[in-house]
């Protein structure tokens, strides 16, 4: 018999799978032998057919389970179980005894996940989890951390990560991640993503296009950008003269047409066209939660088994849209002889350069010297790229974190929020409108300074730094216990975890410019604000990164008070599925014209 309308379709369901499962399995409940259809049947009738079914199902897992039991207990089945479980003796428990085999303290790891397992099953941000271990081992220099199976010692003492970053860089100047150039030339001829000589020489390249007589020159291009845009902001408002607004969406989009306009010299304006390509594609290139976030991680503690598996950081597609938008600039420019003080120019300008090299290979930058040979940088095409993408990265996602919490600790500090727009009033007023504003004015504006650096010391971008060991090297902990680092093995600066130590920053969740000022609990060690890394390779967008920052709150603050609305979420807790730091409810703020309530633009 055969169930009509609803009740056939669940019954037919029901057996398909019957049918695939256990071929000798036949379906006589819904057909005669001559194949007709009969008559519908009642529900109880269903029921018995249905529970029929379930029966066959059951008795037919039994069968298949016997089956595989019967196959383990034959000699090749039991030499399988044997070689299943050596192999995770080996690769899984037997890994997990490496710090404690050279005398590290550590937390014992969840097999295969590492200590990071409550990252990535969501229960915990990876800042929690290597604070929490940070502030676990006082007592020690460093600590021993699983990334997945992979051991990283983890560096908590601050002179000790000075030794290394700076006084030692020669033994840790790659960073861990390694990606095929050919395969994935977005990151993998970044600048971030280069090793040993290749990077060295780029890095010396690039230097000059990140001075402050360069960034002076794009100033320009910032400010008439951010003009435009508050007062884009400015007219969309409600009668009332507020608007709730989310930070990261707000400042993505700021970050999204500087960058557009300095790296690449293309003008967009995300706030009138909302899908534009490079917004809609910067959300992807930046995107570091879930999954992407995971993938990431993946290509610094397994960089070996992607490249086997030809994984790709990021699409084919944003590689091409990223490489014609440069090639297409650049072809314009050459042809028809524009000048546009960008990011775009000055790589032009670097590959026109003649540069001496030594017999190594080696970029010679001394002014003396016999022998050298002077020849142009080997750049191509995705060089070029690559290097503009990874300032549209920092740009559009660093950038854009760094201004989140900013508005938000002012929205929610109304007193620091005041005495920063105080100078914002008083510079303005000095030099005749913010329209006259320039590069060395804002510079000279300290309280907008030291909001920025007490911002980055509790919110940092990046939650840790990362190196990797190219030549052996001694770890010595507080008590003399020495640990041998070979070539290849892992290194981690819990940056975040630093920034918040209060033997360095006093009361370290209180948001206290002051802290950077003359009136401070007294001087503090630049080596310990790590938001921009430290030594040789700290961050070479760092001075542009801040300069768009201070621009940005200069201009909103001329226009707006920030205050905390119905959907703040204060205090800020950190959305578990990101790799960088993120408020898990959006960072919701409320926007109120100054000429509201008493305040004058």
């Amino acid at each position: 018999m055969i169930v009509n309308n609803a009740l056939c379709d669940s019954a037919r369901q029901g057996t398909t799978n019957m049918n695939e499962m256990c071929p000798q399995y036949e379906d006589t409940a819904t057909r005669d032998k001559s194949h007709q259809v009969l008559e519908p049947v009642t529900t109880r009738q269903y029921r018995g057919v249905h529970s029929e079914i379930e029966s066959k199902k059951a008795i037919c897992c039994v069968k298949m389970f016997g089956t595989l039991a019967a196959s383990l207990l034959t000699p090749e089945g039991v030499l399988l179980v044997a070689l299943v479980g050596l192999l995770y003796y080996y690769v899984v428990i037997r890994s997990t005894r490496y710090f404690a085999d050279r005398g590290v303290a550590f937390v014992p790891p969840v097999p295969l996940l590492g200590n990071g397992a409550d990252f990535i099953t969501r229960k915990r941000h990876i800042t929690d989890i290597l604070s929490e271990m940070y502030n676990r081992f006082t007592k020690h220099r460093f600590f021993g951390y699983f990334d997945f199976l992979s051991p990283i010692y983890v560096v908590r003492d601050l002179e000790l990560v000075k030794q290394i970053c700076i006084k030692d860089f020669d033994h840790f100047v790659n960073h861990r991640i390694q990606l095929d150039e050919n395969h994935d030339p977005l990151f993998g001829r970044a600048l971030f993503a280069m090793r040993d000589t290749r990077w060295r020489n780029m890095r010396t390249v690039l230097s000059p296009a990140f001075t402050g007589s360069k960034m002076r020159l794009m100033f320009g291009l910032i400010t008439s950008y951010c003009d435009g845009a508050v007062r884009t902001i400015r007219s969309e408002m409600a009668s009332n003269g507020r608007a709730e607004l989310e930070m990261k969406e707000l400042f993505r989009r700021f970050g999204n047409d500087i960058v557009a306009t300095c790296a690449f010299g293309i003008e967009i304006n995300s706030f009138r066209d909302r899908t534009n390509a490079f917004y809609t594609l910067g959300k992807e290139l930046t995107n570091l939660e879930g999954v992407q976030g995971i993938k990431f991680l993946a290509f610094s503690s397994f960089p070996r088994v992607m490249r086997a598996l030809r994984l790709r950081l990021f699409s084919a597609k944003m590689t091409s849209f990223f490489r014609h938008v440069v090639m297409d600039t650049i072809a314009q420019r050459e042809q028809r002889g524009i000048v546009r003080h960008d990011m775009i120019n000055l790589l032009m300008e670097a590959r026109k350069q003649e540069l001496k090299f030594d017999e190594n290979d080696n970029l010679d930058t001394s002014n003396g010297g016999t022998g050298q040979q002077k020849k142009l940088m080997d750049w191509t095409d995705d060089d070029l790229t690559a290097q503009c993408t990874v300032f549209f990265f920092g740009g559009y996602d660093t950038v854009s974190t760094l201004s989140a919490f900013m508005a938000h600790e002012l929205a929610v500090n109304p007193d620091a929020q005041e005495r920063l727009r105080d100078e914002i009033d008083s510079v303005r007023t000095s030099i005749g409108g913010a329209d006259k504003l320039t590069y060395e004015t804002l510079q000279s504006m300290r309280y907008m300074e030291m909001v920025a650096n007490e911002t980055m010391r509790k919110w940092t971008p990046a939650p840790f730094l990362d190196r990797t060991c190219t030549k052996p090297y001694v770890l010595e902990d507080y008590n003399g216990h020495k640990v041998h680092l070979k070539k290849g093995d892992g290194l981690w600066v819990p940056a975040a975890a630093i920034m918040r130590d209060p033997e360095i920053f006093p009361e370290p969740d209180r948001f206290w410019p002051e802290r950077f000022g003359e009136d401070g609990q007294g001087p503090v060690d630049s080596a310990a604000m790590l938001t921009f890394g430290i030594g040789p390779r700290n961050c070479i967008g760092s001075r542009f990164a801040l300069m768009e920052v201070k621009a940005v709150f200069f201009f909103l603050l001329t226009h707006f008070v920030l205050e905390q609305g119905p959907r703040t979420q204060h205090p800020l807790k950190l959305k578990k599925a990101s790799l960088g730091p993120s408020a898990e409810k959006g960072f919701w703020i409320q926007f109120r014209l100054r000429d509201q309530g008493g305040h004058q633009s």
